[in-house]
C-alpha cells in the first residue's frame, strides 16, 4: 500500500538549502546536454556550464551555512550568485534571485503564499534583467512556474510539496511550448536551454522531496545525454562579455541604457545598487569595461570568444591544448591549431586591461611609451581557467595546459588550482620552464599532436622530451624598461651602458630568468641575437623556430632571415608580436627568438 505523502508546512532555511543542494546537484549531471541544446541567443554551447557553475558558486557558498532564517539564506545565496554568474542564463538566474531575497526580506520562515509571492518577485526581476526581452526562454519559464504557485497559492493549496508538484508539471509545460514561441528552438528541434536547466533544478528539488536523496558525485560534469544539432552562425558579435561593478548607489538601468548605446546584443544586466553584473555580447569588449567604469569599479571582467567555443564541436583529436597569452602564438597559428588562450592581464595605473582582448599590441606600446609608471602585469585568476577547462572538458575533451615557468610567474599555479578544483583526471597541467616564444612553441606542438590524435600520455611524452632543449633568449633596445619591469637590476643597466654591451636575456632549463650573454654594442642588433640563437642550435637537427618583437616587426622579419639564412633545416620560422606579459620588460624595440627541436629529431 502507497504510503501518503507528508505534508510540507512551511521552509526554513536548512530545508530550503538542502532542496537547492539537491536541485544543484541534478544540475551539474544535465551540464553536457543543455550545452548541446544551446541554439539560443547563439549556439555557443556554453549554456550547461554557464548554468553548473552560476549554482556551483551558491553551493560552495552556502556548504557550511548557519543561517537558520531564510532572509539570511538568501542573502548569501544572491550574493554568491551575482558573483558567480556565467553567460546570459547565469545572470537572469542571479537576477531571479535577486527578486527572490528582496520578496523575502524580514522572514524566518516560509509558507506557501510567501514562496510563491517570492517566486514570482523573481521572475519579474529576472524580466527587467534582459534588453530585449524574447518570450520562449527561460524568463519565460520561471515565469509561468511562478504565477501557478501564486494561483495555487491563492486557490488554497498550503502544502508545499503539493504546491511545487503544480509548479513542475506547469514549468515542464512551459519548456515543452518555447519551440512555439522561438523559431530557431523549432528550427534545431530542441527547447529553450536556460529553460530546461531551471527545469532540471526543479526535478532535483521535486527527486529530492520524494526520496530524501540528491545525485551523487556533483563534480562529474561530463554525464548525460547528448543532442545533435544543425549548424548556426554564432552572430554578428564576437565576445560574450561580462565584468561586476561595485559602488554605493549604482542605477541598474542607467547601466542598461549606456551598454544598450553600444554595439552590441544579448544584453543582461543584473543586480542591485552595490553590485550589478553585466553580461552583452559585442566585438570589442574594451568598450563595455570602459563605459562600465562610469558607473563604479569593475571588480570582475572576462571576454569569452564565442566563434571559437562553438567551433569546439567540431574540433580534431579528442585532446584540446590550453595556454596562456604570455606564449606569444601568432594569431594565426593559434586559429589554425585550435589552441585556446587564457589572457593574461595587466594593469596602467587603476585600470585593468585583458591582453588581447581589452588591449592589442599597438595600444599598449603606445600606453607604455607615454606612461610614467611601468605597468604591472598579473597572472590570469585560476577561475579564467577553470572556465576554459570546464568548457572543454564538458564537450568530451581532455585537457593539456602548457604554462609559463613557475619560477617566474603564478600563471601555471593558477592553472594547477583550477584543476585541483574541478578535481578531474583529465586535466594536466605542463610547466614549460619558459617563456614567450619557448612556451608558445610548446603549445604549438601540442597542438598539432592533439590534431594528429596523439592521446594525452603521449603529447606530454612529446612536451617531456621537448622541454629541456627549448631555449629562448630576449634582447631590449632599451634597458630602461627591464630594469623599471624588475627583470634586469638596475646595476646591469649601469654597467652595461659603460662598457656598451646588450645583456641577453634567456630562461635556463630550471625556468628561471638569467643572463645567457652579451652582445657588443647597444640597442636590439637583429643579426647579433640570430647569431646567438644559431650558435645553440645543431646543425643537424630540425628545429621549429618563433621570433617575436615588442613593436619592432623590421627587426624580427631580419632575425628570421638570419636564422633561415644560416641553419638548413628548419621545419618552420615564424614571426609574432611580444605581447604585454613580456613587452612590459623588454619595452619598445625589443627581440626574442625560440627555437626547439622537432619532434622526433633528437631520436
Amino acid at each position: 500500500m502507497e504510503q501518503p505523502r507528508t505534508a510540507i508546512a512551511y521552509l526554513d532555511a536548512p530545508r530550503l538549502l538542502r532542496a537547492l543542494s539537491a536541485g544543484i546537484a541534478h544540475l551539474f549531471q544535465r551540464r553536457e546536454y543543455l550545452n548541446r541544446i544551446n541554439v539560443f541567443p547563439v549556439p555557443d554551447g556554453d549554456t550547461g556550464t554557464n548554468m553548473a557553475f552560476t549554482f556551483k558558486t551558491i553551493l560552495d557558498a552556502t556548504a557550511t551555512s548557519p543561517d537558520e532564517r531564510v532572509d539570511e539564506l538568501m542573502d548569501h545565496v544572491a550574493d554568491a550568485a551575482l558573483d558567480g554568474a556565467r553567460g546570459n542564463s547565469g545572470a537572469i538566474m542571479a537576477q531571479f534571485f535577486h527578486g527572490f531575497r528582496e520578496a523575502v526580506a524580514g522572514r524566518s520562515l516560509l509558507h506557501s503564499k510567501g514562496l510563491a509571492d517570492a517566486a514570482l518577485a523573481g521572475a519579474d526581476a529576472a524580466w527587467t534583467a534582459m534588453s530585449h526581452p524574447v518570450p520562449g526562454t527561460l524568463p519565460t519559464v520561471l515565469e509561468d512556474f511562478s504565477r501557478e504557485l501564486t494561483r495555487r497559492a491563492a486557490g488554497g493549496v498550503d502544502d508545499i510539496q503539493a504546491l511545487l508538484s503544480y509548479g513542475l508539471d506547469r514549468a515542464r509545460a512551459s519548456l515543452a511550448n518555447t519551440p512555439n514561441q522561438l523559431a530557431v528552438l523549432k528550427q534545431a528541434g530542441v527547447v529553450d536551454a536556460g529553460g530546461q536547466g531551471f527545469v532540471d533544478l526543479l526535478e532535483g528539488i521535486w527527486s529530492y522531496i520524494e526520496s530524501g536523496q540528491t545525485d551523487e558525485a556533483v563534480t562529474d560534469l561530463t554525464t548525460g545525454e547528448t543532442a545533435v544539432l544543425q549548424e548556426f552562425e554564432v552572430g554578428e558579435h564576437r565576445y560574450c562579455t561580462e565584468c561586476v561593478l561595485e559602488g554605493r548607489d549604482i542605477d541598474r538601468d542607467a547601466v542598461m541604457a549606456r551598454m544598450e548605446a553600444l554595439d552590441s546584443s544579448s544584453l543582461v544586466v543584473a543586480g542591485g545598487k552595490k553590485r550589478v553584473r553585466v553580461h552583452i555580447h559585442v566585438n570589442n569588449p574594451a568598450e563595455v569595461f570602459l563605459a562600465c567604469e562610469e558607473f563604479g569599479v569593475i571588480k570582475q571582467q572576462k571576454a569569452d570568444d564565442m566563434e571559437r567555443q562553438h567551433g569546439l564541436l567540431d574540433h580534431a583529436g579528442k585532446v584540446a591544448i590550453v595556454t596562456d597569452s604570455g606564449g606569444d602564438i601568432p594569431a594565426d597559428e593559434v586559429e589554425r591549431l585550435g589552441i585556446h588562450v587564457v589572457p593574461v592581464r595587466l594593469s596602467f595605473g587603476d585600470r585593468e586591461y585583458l591582453d588581447g582582448v581589452t588591449l592589442d599590441s599597438e595600444a599598449f606600446y603606445q600606453l607604455l611609451s607615454e606612461s610614467a609608471e611601468a605597468p604591472l602585469t598579473s597572472q590570469p585568476p585560476a577561475q579564467d581557467f577553470s572556465r576554459v577547462y570546464s568548457l572543454l572538458t564538458s564537450h568530451g575533451y581532455s585537457v593539456i595546459s602548457v604554462g609559463l615557468s613557475q619560477e617566474l610567474s603564478g600563471t601555471t599555479g593558477a592553472a594547477i588550482q583550477a584543476a585541483d578544483r574541478l578535481g578531474r583526471d583529465d586535466i594536466r597541467i605542463v610547466d614549460s620552464l619558459s617563456v614567450t616564444a619557448g612556451q608558445g612553441l610548446l603549445a604549438m606542438v601540442a597542438a598539432e599532436a592533439a590534431i594528429e590524435g596523439l592521446s594525452m600520455g603521449d603529447i606530454e611524452s612529446v612536451l617531456k622530451e621537448l622541454i629541456p632543449p627549448t631555449q629562448v633568449f630576449g634582447i631590449a633596445d632599451d634597458l630602461s624598461f627591464a630594469v623599471k619591469g624588475g627583470r634586469v637590476p638596475s646595476w646591469v643597466k649601469r654597467v652595461a651602458d659603460f662598457l656598451h654591451l646588450n645583456p641577453v636575456l634567456t630562461a635556463n632549463t630550471q625556468g628561471k630568468m638569467g643572463l645567457g650573454g652579451f652582445h657588443t654594442g647597444t640597442g636590439a642588433n637583429p643579426a647579433k641575437l640570430a647569431r646567438t640563437a644559431l650558435r645553440k642550435m645543431k646543425p643537424e637537427t630540425m628545429y621549429r623556430v618563433l621570433v617575436a618583437h615588442a613593436n619592432n616587426p623590421e627587426g624580427a622579419i631580419e632575425t628570421r632571415q638570419q636564422i633561415l639564412r644560416q641553419h638548413a633545416r628548419i621545419h618552420s620560422c615564424h614571426v609574432t608580436e611580444a605581447g604585454p606579459a613580456m613587452g612590459v620588460h623588454l619595452g619598445p624595440g625589443g627581440l626574442i627568438a625560440a627555437f626547439t627541436p622537432q619532434p622526433g629529431a633528437l631520436n
